[in-house]
């Protein structure tokens, strides 16, 4: 009996745990969003994104752009061989939702001091997403994203995805999420803003 309590006691907690079943729906059911929707789903049996996912309501959409609201849409970028970057959309469209449904109210008061901190920002394409306080918010997601792709794909390959991200979209907001990282999650840790 000693040794059954010690062998449930050593299992991994991640052991428990498993991605949630995702409800994906495919806008145009083509041979591409079946195929993007495979590859989340292989995410889903690779990954532990229990943390990760806090809606299970996806579509897939091959014309629109990625976005969290009202309904997360993942279009197919990096479709196919670009794993960890189609991966990083995933999570950072949940890190969306995590600022929307569970910390609302932390979320502005981060943005009005973020705001405060980095004045400077550009906010225009290809520098932000074109509206001065869901850049800053934006910058947000990205931490999160940052912290849960470490957690998932280790500390090299997450910082890769970052890396890429930086000159390819949002690129101040990844420039100074990068350049401040640490100042970034001291601000999510005071106002208690995690995963």
């Amino acid at each position: 009996m000693k040794l059954l309590a010690l062998i449930i006691l050593l299992i991994p907690v991640s052991a428990f745990t498993q991605t949630p079943k995702l409800n994906i729906r495919m806008e145009h059911n083509s041979s591409e969003e079946q195929e993007q929707k495979h590859q989340l789903e292989e995410f889903a049996k690779h990954y532990d994104l229990s943390k990760y996912t806090i809606t299970r309501d996806i579509v897939i959409n091959q014309y629109a752009a990625n976005h969290s609201s009202p309904v997360l849409t993942l279009n197919l970028r990096f479709l196919g061989n670009e794993d960890d970057r189609s991966l990083s959309f995933y999570v950072h469209e949940q890190a969306h939702w995590l600022l929307m449904t569970r910390y609302r109210s932390q979320a502005r008061e981060l943005v009005d001091e973020l705001i405060k901190r980095y004045p400077n920002i550009k906010i225009d394409s290809p520098y932000g997403d074109g509206n001065q306080r869901s850049s800053y918010a934006h910058m947000l997601v990205i931490i999160l994203e940052w912290q849960a792709l470490e957690s998932l794909i280790g500390v090299k390959r997450a910082e890769a995805v970052i890396k890429f991200k930086r000159h390819h979209h949002y690129t101040d907001l990844f420039a100074t999420v990068m350049d401040h990282r640490q100042d970034m999650e001291a601000l999510l840790k005071r106002y208690d803003v995690k995963w």
